[in-house]
């Protein structure tokens, strides 16, 4: 058998197999747009193109300063720590690689609003938000925040308005792990955002489970009032405030609330992490029981109409036409001889379903009316049955 030259490294072919090297590849991802910028570099909307047309929106999240030791390490901590999530209410990472001779954390492209959109458009229509809604929110925040937990006893540390996303098909979403550490960990330095803090965060630099759910009361608080819990008009005043646990009622904003989300909003603020919820789980099935013990409350969908009436001059994207994206066409399998997929030959049980009590249905009011759910019947109630008991 002929020797393989490029194996055998006695002679001069040796030296020209280590000279060659392939030619550069076009890089798969291209930039579109900027969409943000942050402490340690900036976030774009890009595409990942594919063969025959394929193309995905995504965002690129890009490393800034690469000779930082310290924001190197926090990023790649950042891409590992995104890697082994994958949940419906978590944006999910794609891929790790160099865009443009820059380190970038490829990831889920969420088409939709932050809750920082949300609450402002509120603010300019004067109207409150939702409760229900606010409660939903604040419930698939939960969901998220318990799978993260589970998973790798992971504390966000950055809970607020701006890292909170809803979809166009009203999927909540969390985002941006960008400062996430192991449960309990020291800093040696305030990390974080000061209005959504919770006060071990600022007194001790120690954060827990319970701290991500303290900075989601206060998200809770201001969806609930379109009002910031902390305020104040330098960094140390607002930390004045976390650090003294002196908060006013959502009431004094909003007096609809009922007393069980008051409750909620209570047990989460509490400034001993011993005396608030002890995890996510157990605040989430709180805002679930308040939302469904009635038999009925808001969906996925519920959001997505109540979001579509709020941002009526966001259309869906129109879709493709063949001439911009041929298809191919399917093949077509006739069904009408087919024969009956039950073996005994006997028709299919075609008894008509009971219809639901309630429906959960969306009302869009006016511009200047607050919007209400409502429950509403859906078709005829069902007749009562009488039942007679007979001693034996």
């Amino acid at each position: 058998m002929a020797a393989r030259p490029f194996l055998d490294c006695r002679g001069a072919l040796c030296h020209a197999s280590r000279a060659f090297t392939l030619p550069m590849q076009p890089s798969k991802y291209k930039v579109l747009e900027e969409l943000g910028a942050g402490g340690m570099g900036k976030v774009y909307k890009g595409l990942l193109i594919g063969q025959s047309g394929f193309q995905r929106p995504i965002v690129m999240k890009q490393l800034r300063q690469t000779d930082d030791a310290g924001h190197l390490r926090m990023f790649v901590d950042e891409a590992r720590r995104y890697a082994v999530l994958d949940h419906e209410n978590i944006g999910r990472i794609f891929d790790f690689d160099t865009v443009d001779d820059k380190l970038c954390i490829i990831l889920e492209y969420i088409d939709g609003w932050s809750l920082i959109e949300y609450l402002e458009r509120h603010r300019e229509l004067r109207r409150l938000p939702d409760v229900d809604l606010s409660i939903f929110i604040a419930s698939r925040v939960c969901r998220a925040l318990q799978y993260v937990f589970e998973r790798s006893a992971i504390v966000h540390r950055d809970i607020s308005p701006s890292n909170i996303m809803m979809t166009r098909e009203g999927t909540v979403k969390l985002i941006d792990f960008g400062i996430a550490t192991q449960s309990g960990t020291r800093d040696s330095s305030l990390t974080g955002k000061p209005a959504y803090m919770a006060p071990e965060m600022v007194v001790e630099l120690r954060a827990d489970n319970r701290s991500d759910l303290f900075s989601l009361g206060t998200v809770l608080f201001e969806m609930l009032t379109n009002e910031r819990l902390f305020q104040g008009k330098t960094t140390a005043e607002v930390l004045e405030q976390v650090i003294a646990g002196h908060h006013p009622s959502p009431r004094t904003f909003n007096p609809a609330i009922p007393d069980g989300v008051m409750a909620i909003v209570r047990t989460a603020l509490q400034r001993d992490p011993t005396r608030r919820y002890a995890s996510a789980g157990e605040m989430g099935a709180a805002c679930e029981h308040f939302l469904y013990d009635k038999g009925y409350g808001p969906t996925n969908l519920t959001l997505k109409q109540y979001l579509h009436a709020l941002f009526p001059e966001f259309k869906p994207p129109r879709p493709l036409t063949r001439e911009e994206f041929p298809l191919v066409e399917p093949t077509l399998i006739p069904i009408s001889d087919a024969p009956s997929s039950r073996r005994d030959g006997k028709e299919d049980d075609k008894t008509p379903v009971a219809p639901l009590k309630h429906a959960y249905n969306v009302a869009v009011p006016p511009p200047d009316a607050p919007p209400t759910l409502a429950p509403g019947p859906v078709g005829p109630r069902p007749r009562r049955l009488k039942t007679r008991l007979r001693p034996r």
